[in-house]
């Protein structure tokens, strides 16, 4: 992986530098002997500053390798250092890296932990084309720093039983992180549009849609899906599954929902619907678009096409109900996104944890 090394950053408040030696009073003063402070990291309190100031200077030291991500912290008009943000792991076959941290008690429940975290994140992803996750770690015990990971905007990722130790011995962990694809920009998902519509807002029904009737695109990371979001509870009658009956029996459905969606469908259209007493009332086409590189990650994208419900069988949870078991055959398939186009019910499809990542109109993208 390309490095960048420690380089100043500013945040609102804070400066995070690169240590000095002479940094060496204020961090025993600070963190390095207070108890308090170390009592769920890994290393044991400091018991004299000469300590601190050997570990220091080998800390300085390991600069020279532009390999060493190692803030010291300070507040904004006060270059003493008041608490420490590191990469303590890295992975490369996984490019993952590992964030730790810790603050002079003095300056607990200001913020400036969360503060830091996240502009540490930013500076490793934007510095590191290469870097695809960021990761951080808590004992169970100690949920004040998951509170500091998840107001840096981290996600929680789950608990590994007896996975790390500290000093209190070997503990559970609380796992965070932050994947490049979470920080996808406006501009990358707008590409992403054009590589899996090219050529889209030339075509003469999207021309037609007026600038006030604004339709929406959803993406959903499949990783993230939770089969158990909405689970509706159905009478015998009410069945799901694939379409294999006659096609002509489809379109007839298809057109009283929306006529024009009748030539979006052929016989090898892979189908899956809802019915009831064997009829179908609500269908959809489970589409593939492909693998498309964003940022540097590889996606596999599918999703519910021409999603619809007849008239006389809406409003009973049958067409969510179908799209929540279409969106979990994408996750068995082993496709990254699941990808709804061109919506106007995204608060429908956001039962199922969908989020808007663009809008537009008849004129191009709209702004948010």
């Amino acid at each position: 992986m390309n490095t960048i090394g420690t380089k100043t950053i500013e945040t609102e408040r804070l400066i995070l530098r690169r240590y000095r030696v002479e940094d060496a009073e204020d961090m025993f003063n600070n963190w390095t002997s207070d108890p308090e402070v170390t009592k769920f990291l890994s290393w044991p309190t400091h018991t004299s500053v000469d300590f601190t100031r050997s570990l220091l200077t080998k800390w300085v030291s390991f600069y020279e390798d532009g390999k060493t991500y190692n803030w010291g912290i300070t507040v904004k008009g006060d270059d003493h250092v008041i608490g420490n943000i590191a990469v303590v792991e890295r992975e490369e076959r996984t490019c993952s890296y590992e964030i730790g941290y810790c603050l002079g008690k003095a300056y607990w429940g200001k913020g400036f932990m969360p503060e830091a975290l996240r502009a540490v994140i930013d500076y490793l992803f934007e510095g590191e084309s290469d870097l695809m996750r960021i990761y951080a770690t808590h004992d169970l015990r100690n949920p004040k720093s998951g509170r500091v990971m998840q107001k840096a905007g981290m996600h929680f990722d789950g608990i590994l039983r007896g996975a790390k130790k500290n000093m209190r011995g070997i503990h559970d962990t609380a796992y965070y992180s932050v994947l490049r694809s979470d920080r996808v920009t406006r501009e990358q998902y707008e590409q992403l549009f054009l590589d899996i519509h090219p050529g889209y807002f030339e075509r003469d029904y999207v021309k037609r849609v007026p600038d006030d009737e604004v339709a929406s695109e959803q993406l959903l990371r499949l990783q993230e899906f939770d089969p158990e979001c909405y689970v509706k509870d159905f009478p015998e009658n009410v069945t799901f599954g694939y379409y294999n009956g006659d096609f002509e029996e489809l379109t007839e459905a298809v057109a009283k929902v929306i006529p024009h969606w009748v030539p979006l469908f052929s016989r090898e259209s892979r189908v899956y619907c809802g019915f009831v007493d064997g009829r179908i009332a609500s269908f959809c086409m489970i589409e593939d678009f492909g693998e498309h590189v964003v940022d540097g990650m590889t996606w596999k994208i599918g999703g519910p096409g021409c999603v619809g419900t007849l008239p006389e069988y809406r409003d009973r949870g049958i067409g969510l109900s179908m799209v929540r078991n279409v969106t979990e055959i994408l996750r068995e398939e082993l496709y990254d996104y699941s990808y709804i186009h061109y919506t106007y019910e995204t608060q429908w499809y956001g039962k199922l944890g969908y989020k808007t990542v663009l809008r537009w109109n008849g004129s191009g993208f709209v702004a948010e």
